[in-house]
């Protein structure tokens, strides 16, 4: 299963071991739940993401980072305490998140904990002061073996300070000081992102090898194909049988494959790049083949668009626009696996006289197509 992203949501508290095996496992947490993602889609950019750690009896500051420890040092002071939110922290936050691109919490409780004020994990954070001001903090978890780098936050004049990086590695600091084994900052990108600041926090890493499911040396990262570029190759197959069929189509990207994660029961749509298949005109009902990223397979399946009350219906130009989805898809049946050029014939010939009746169905006031 190669899941763009995949999400765990506690059902109560994560003691320290179970955090340990759940950081393991590759997830890293945000707001109340966890996630694993391979495949994140980030300011108009699909990213291919990597969670990676940094295994500390190892770990050596670089040139660097030992002169920005020291500088900011003689500066800040700091401490360590479990986690406490306060309206100074909110407003810290507030001024800090127009750094943050895309969708970002409101405020720092929302970050947290997604509105339920409610912790499960054992949180702590440093507060960092510029003569008993404080101008920057960070949260992190802590389990058994292992400490999760969370969010951090600092005075945007103190910008030329480096103070989210100073913060992290004031967390290795400590971790190193409990006798902890693993560092786990998030993930990083195969591609030039904002999420790889990370990699300055040391000369060696271990990430999450999606295939395998073990962790391997960073240097390795290039061994395996990128999940994205894995998912296209797939969908490269089933448009040479299109095209050798001469079955007219359009490709399109689905923006909205984090919903078939996020509700894994529902009938959200799943997988990331479609091929929508011409000669099915009805607005709102949609045939297409999709690589499906848990069942691994290539499946011609019919979509509609998820409509809400106040629409009566949904036109082909409010569901998709520039080679792009612009609404959510809910599945329709049936979905028919397709192996060969044959099997793919097959199951279109299939579609189109399923389609005919729905079409004569729609005339007499039946109803064919679920």
């Amino acid at each position: 299963m190669l899941m763009p992203l995949e999400y765990h949501f506690p059902s109560n508290t994560v003691s320290a071991k179970r955090l340990d095996a759940l950081l393991a496992s590759g997830y890293f947490r945000t707001g109340n739940y966890l996630m694993r993602t391979r495949v994140l889609y980030f300011n108009e950019q699909i990213l291919n993401t990597l969670h990676i750690r940094i295994l500390l009896e190892e770990h050596s500051f670089s040139k660097s980072m030992r002169k920005l420890l020291r500088k900011n040092s003689e500066r800040f002071t700091w401490h360590i305490q479990p986690y406490k939110i306060t309206p100074e922290k909110e407003l810290l936050y507030k001024k800090h998140r127009i750094r943050f691109k895309g969708n970002s919490s409101p405020n720092l409780t929302a970050y947290l904990f997604d509105n339920y004020n409610k912790n499960v994990f054992n949180t702590f954070e440093i507060n960092l002061y510029d003569n008993g001001r404080l101008v920057g903090f960070s949260f992190f978890d802590v389990g058994l073996t292992s400490m999760a780098s969370i969010i951090g936050i600092f005075d945007q004049a103190y910008e030329k300070y480096s103070l989210g990086i100073y913060t992290m590695l004031l967390e290795i600091e400590y971790a190193k000081s409990l006798q902890l084994k693993y560092y786990y900052p998030g993930y990083v990108a195969h591609e030039p992102s904002q999420f790889n600041y990370k990699l300055r926090l040391a000369e060696k890493f271990d990430y999450y090898d999606w295939y395998t499911r073990r962790w391997t040396s960073f240097e390795k990262r290039n061994n395996r194909p990128k999940v994205n570029d894995f998912l296209s190759e797939k969908m490269n197959v089933a448009k040479e049988w299109l095209n050798e069929l001469k079955i007219p189509f359009t490709e399109l990207f689905y923006p909205f494959f984090y919903m078939g994660s996020m509700y894994p029961k529902s009938d959200c749509v799943k997988g990331v790049h479609h091929l929508l298949l011409h000669n099915f005109e009805m607005e709102g009902l949609f045939y297409m083949i999709e690589f499906h990223p848990e069942k691994m397979e290539l499946l011609l399946v019919g979509a509609t668009v998820h409509k809400y009350q106040f629409e009566e219906e949904v036109t082909a130009s409010d569901a998709f626009e520039d080679n792009k989805w612009k609404r959510v898809l809910l599945y329709l049946h049936p979905q028919i696996p397709v192996r060969s050029s044959y099997e793919l014939y097959a199951g279109y010939v299939f579609l189109q006289e399923l389609f005919r009746q729905h079409l004569q169905g729609i005339a007499s006031g039946a109803r064919i197509i679920p």
